[in-house]
C-alpha cells in the first residue's frame, strides 16, 4: 500500500499564510505542486523532508510570492512530512524518515518509501532542469551544499551556493534518487528559521529560475572546496551522555561541542571522555563498524587517530537516537578523476 499523498495544480489559498504549526489546515497530506511558468523545464523542490526543519516553508512562500504573476521556470513543489511538521518532529515514532526512503534505500519496502517511488516516476515524467532538497541542521554549522554525485554539473550546482560542498553517500535520500535523472543537490540552511539561512537559500533559488545552464566544466578551488562525509558517528542506546565534562555520565563532551563543526581536530586533540571501552559506534559509507580504527580511548579521553573535520554536531538528544551525534568529514579525494 502506498502512502497518501496529493496532487494540486497551483497554490492553494493561505499558502502565504501558513505555518508548520497549523499546515496540515492547508495540506493533511504531503503534497505535490505543479506550477507552471515560462520555461518548461522544471525544478524539483522537496521541504518539509523533516519536519522540524521548516526553512524550505519559509523560502517557497517568499519566492512565490515574489512571483505571483510570472514565474519564470516551472516547479514541481514537493511538501512533505505534514504531521511531523505539525508536532515539529523530524519524524514521528510510527514513521520511517522522510529522506532515508527515497529509491535505492537499504530500508526495507513501506508506504512511504512507495510514495517516494511514484513521486520520482512522476517528476521523471516532466524535463527537469535541477533537484533542490531545503534542509535544516540541528546544530551551529555553516551554510553548505550537499551532493551525493561529484559530476561536473553538481559541483558547479553547489558552489552558486556556498564554497563549501559536501559529498555525501546516504542511500535513501532524496539528492541520490535524482541523480540520475537532473542535477541534483541539499540545501544545508543552519538553524530552522534562521533569517540568513532563509536569505541565501532564497538567493540560490531565484538563481535557479533564470539560470540557462549549468557549467559541464570543473570549478576552481577557490569557487568550491569539497569534503567527504564517509563517517556516521552515533552514540549506543546503552550508553549515558551530556555535553558537560564534569558529568557523571558513560560520555561526555565539552558544553562547546558543536562549535567544532567544520573545524580539523588532530590525533592529539581531546575529543571527548568517557569511563567504558568502548563509548561510540563510528560506521563508513557501506555501513561497516571501523570504530576502532578511528579512535582510541586512553586513560578516559577519546581522541581520533587521524585528522577529520566533523560537520553536522547536534545536542538534541532525539536526533542524536533518532540519526546520529555527528558525520565525520575528510577532503574529498578524487578531485582530480574524471567523473
Amino acid at each position: 500500500m502506498i502512502e497518501n499523498f496529493d496532487r494540486l495544480h497551483g497554490l492553494p489559498d493561505g499558502f502565504f499564510e501558513i505555518s508548520t504549526a497549523n499546515i496540515r489546515s492547508l495540506f493533511p497530506n504531503p503534497t505535490l505542486i505543479q506550477l507552471d511558468g515560462e520555461d518548461e523545464n522544471f525544478l524539483f523542490i522537496s521541504i518539509l523532508l523533516h519536519g522540524n526543519e521548516y526553512t524550505g516553508l519559509k523560502v517557497m512562500q517568499k519566492i512565490l510570492a515574489q512571483h505571483a504573476e510570472n514565474l519564470p521556470r516551472s516547479i514541481l513543489l514537493f511538501v512533505g512530512n505534514v504531521r511531523a511538521a505539525e508536532a515539529n518532529r523530524r519524524y514521528l515514532p510510527d514513521q520511517v524518515d522522510y529522506n532515508r526512503c527515497w529509491p535505492g534505500t537499504d530500508l526495507e519496502s513501506s508506504a512511504t518509501s512507495q510514495m517516494m517511488q511514484r513521486i520520482v516516476e512522476i517528476a521523471h515524467g516532466l524535463p527537469l532542469f535541477a533537484a533542490i532538497d531545503i534542509h535544516n541542521n540541528t546544530g551551529k554549522n555553516p551554510h553548505y551544499a550537499c551532493i551525493t554525485d561529484p559530476n561536473m554539473k553538481n559541483q558547479n550546482l553547489a558552489a552558486r551556493f556556498n564554497r563549501v560542498g559536501m559529498v555525501f553517500n546516504h542511500r535513501g535520500v532524496s539528492t541520490m534518487a535524482f541523480d540520475d535523472i537532473c542535477p541534483a543537490i541539499t540545501l544545508e540552511c543552519g538553524l530552522p528559521g534562521d533569517p540568513q539561512g532563509i536569505e541565501h537559500a532564497c538567493r540560490f533559488v531565484e538563481g535557479m529560475l533564470t539560470l540557462d545552464e549549468l557549467p559541464d566544466s570543473k570549478p576552481t578551488r577557490h569557487a568550491l572546496h569539497l569534503v567527504e562525509s564517509h563517517l556516521t558517528l552515533n552514540i549506543p542506546e546503552h550508553i549515558s551522555f551530556e555535553f558537560n565534562p564534569e558529568a557523571d555520565v558513560d560520555l561526555r563532551f565539552e558544553n562547546d561541542f558543536e562549535d567544532r563543526n567544520f573545524t580539523l581536530i588532530d590525533p592529539q586533540q581531546i575529543f571527548g571522555y568517557t569511563r567504558v571501552a568502548r563509548p561510540l559506534s563510528i560506521t563508513d559509507t557501506d555501513g561497516h563498524d571501523v570504530t576502532d580504527e578511528i579512535l582510541r580511548v586512553e586513560a578516559g579521553k577519546i581522541y581520533l587517530n587521524n585528522t577529520l573535520m566533523p560537520a553536522m554536531i547536534t545536542r538534541d538528544r532525539l536526533v542524536i537516537r533518532q540519526d546520529c551525534l555527528c558525520h565525520l568529514l575528510q577532503d574529498y579525494l578524487h578531485h582530480e578523476v574524471e567523473l
